[in-house]
């Protein structure tokens, strides 16, 4: 198989292109930065990368590369790329697309998932899927396995808890494992806002400013993950909380937290800061782990069930990526090895969809019950 990766020099771009590799597929990359350490990623350049244009692409570019070479997939990590017109454009094309999010960096969260719900891109001539990363693609399959083996919950929680530090443990300040920009802006600058039932949710201004979290509210088992008890996560609005609660008719939310340490950062910083990108480096490897789950509950027998992934940031990881970058490159390559079978429908599908596609996921990461 062979891919056109837009948006392949970042954290998770890295993390793709390796597992890429241990498919034995191939990809020409499209991004204006190469990974820092680019001498350490000799034989991933060797063996994967056909070519890489220093370029940021946009839908005229992705319509010209497209004419004039033949791949078998797009996998889209690009933020600046239109999410609705390049799944339709690449169905022009008869080419299949992946992308990890149908946000855009210009758009509203909570307005782009519910412009998606209630009108898909159209397609006719391939399947894609999107919105396929670890939050929201991982996740919500793993909701739907929940929903589908016990009953539709009176609520879903999706929560993620990364304690990842530098090599020596030291912070000098906020930190975050997958956007210097977007990290900080979930958090300070855009709508928060956790759904009430479908249709319906409640915004609050932004994240920093909203009341902490509990994670003992939200099925999360903190005993058996080493979750410090005192952990307050913040409500985040993600997109993933949209698609399920508008399927189930269901109240959902989203909860994060960090190491206990970098959550002092962040809150102390308030508005305005940016975070240091933690990736892996040579003779440095990142400490720490991300976890990232849901869980449903079910008021009846008051009981939760759920399930969730930890990745520790061991030696293993490749440099410039991360354990977090590792999860939702994951979700990416899950979805291209479920197209690549040649079994799905034309149409654009999300993953709680895909009755295979838990599956696919699960021959790359291990999923845990809670």
């Amino acid at each position: 198989m062979h891919c056109l990766l837009l948006g392949g020099g970042g954290a998770v771009g890295v993390a793709l292109l390796y597992l890429l590799q241990r498919l034995g597929w191939s990809a020409s990359v499209a991004d204006p930065k190469k990974p820092r350490h680019e001498a350490e990623h000799a034989e991933l350049f060797r063996r994967t990368v056909q070519d890489w244009e220093v370029r940021s692409f946009s839908l005229d570019n992705l319509d010209a590369r497209l004419r004039a070479g033949k791949f078998d997939l797009v996998l889209d990590l690009a933020p600046t790329v239109d999410k609705f017109k390049s799944v339709s454009l690449c169905d022009e094309h008869g080419v299949p697309l992946v992308n990890s999010t149908m946000v855009d960096c210009w758009a509203d969260i909570h307005i782009a998932a519910f412009n998606f719900i209630c009108k898909r891109p159209p397609v006719s001539r391939c399947p894609h899927i999107v919105a396929a990363g670890m939050n929201p693609g991982a996740v919500n399959a793993m909701a739907e396995e929940v929903i589908t083996r016990f009953e539709q919950p009176d609520a879903i929680c999706f929560w993620e808890y990364d304690d990842t530090l530098p090599c020596d443990g030291v912070l000098h300040g906020p930190v975050t494992t997958w956007s210097e920009g977007e990290s900080a802006d979930e958090l300070t600058e855009d709508w928060t806002f956790e759904v009430l039932e479908e249709g319906s949710l409640v915004l609050h201004e932004d994240a920093l400013s909203w009341a902490p979290e509990r994670f003992q509210n939200c099925g999360a088992p903190m005993e058996k993950l080493g979750i410090p008890p005192e952990t307050e996560p913040f409500l985040i609005g993600h997109e993933e909380c949209v698609y399920l609660g508008w399927r189930h008719d269901t109240a959902v939310k989203f909860v994060y937290a960090f190491h206990a340490e970098n959550m002092q950062h962040i809150r102390r910083a308030g508005y305005g800061w940016k975070p240091e990108l933690l990736l892996q480096q040579p003779g440095r490897p990142l400490v720490g782990r991300d976890i990232v789950g849901v869980s449903c509950r079910y008021d009846e027998d008051h009981s939760w069930e759920g399930r969730y992934c930890t990745l520790a940031n061991s030696p293993a990881i490749p440099c410039d990526t991360n354990a977090t970058c590792m999860l939702v490159a994951s979700g990416i390559v899950a979805s291209a090895m479920l197209l690549a079978e040649g079994k799905l429908p034309a149409g654009v599908h999300l993953t709680h969809e895909l009755p295979g596609w838990m599956a696919a996921f699960r021959t790359l990461v291990e999923v845990h019950d809670v």
